[in-house]
């Protein structure tokens, strides 16, 4: 089986594992702390894609100090369990493996702290095919997803002409065209058609199946 690519990078909340339990939950008592009134659901669902203090910050609309407040009250409770209140999305464990046998290295690109990540992937037992991890630390916060994206290339020495980014928001399809890279949009996340389409996603896919099927050949 031949793939087009020779790397392939995931973004984690709403493209690899619905973590919207989790993740909500701790939002609510991060803000809470805070001593700011209940944000809308429909708000708090776009807490998924952005680093989480430019949510506290622009959506909760938080000073810089409180929003510092805010992150470290998430994640507290975020890391006591919220952290394993989430379902792998279905067949992303049966791509993965795919890209795995099939020599197809795999990196998660995530605006999600890089000590959260390395958890879960403990947690899966993915340790031995999971090629690179390339997320914040909590003193590096706000690099944007393009830095991420361009430090995976780095660490996985693939041209980017061989590299793919899969997630589910605008900031992930951004991400990739300024780092040069082609994106997949995934509709199964928190963002929409629309949104990835208006991004300029390469391509759009609608379950693990039809991201195969842009990979494989």
């Amino acid at each position: 089986m031949t793939a087009k690519y020779d790397a392939v990078l995931f973004d984690f909340d709403g493209t690899v594992a619905d973590t919207g339990e989790g993740i909500f939950s701790c939002v609510k008592i991060a803000i809470e702390q805070v001593g700011f009134a209940p944000l809308d659901e429909k708000l708090i669902r776009t807490f998924i894609g952005p680093p989480i203090f430019d949510s506290f910050k622009f959506t909760a609309g938080m000073s810089d100090e409180q929003s510092e407040r805010a992150v470290a009250e998430y994640r507290k409770a975020y890391s006591a369990g919220g952290i394993y209140k989430f379902r792998l999305y279905d067949g992303i464990e049966a791509l993965f493996r795919k890209l795995h046998e099939n020599g197809v290295k795999i990196a998660i690109a995530s605006s999600k702290p890089a000590v959260f990540i390395n958890r879960i992937i403990d947690f899966l037992d993915f340790g031995d095919i999971i090629d690179c991890v390339s997320c914040p630390d909590f003193d590096n916060d706000h690099k944007s997803k393009k830095e991420l994206i361009l430090n995976a290339v780095d660490e996985l020495g693939v041209n980017k002409e061989r590299i793919l980014m899969v997630g589910d928001r605008h900031f992930d399809i951004d991400g990739a065209s300024l780092a040069g890279v082609e994106s997949v949009g995934v509709t199964f996340g928190y963002g929409s058609e629309e949104e990835l389409k208006k991004a300029g996603a390469t391509y759009i896919a609608g379950s693990a199946d039809e991201i195969d099927k842009i990979i494989f050949f």
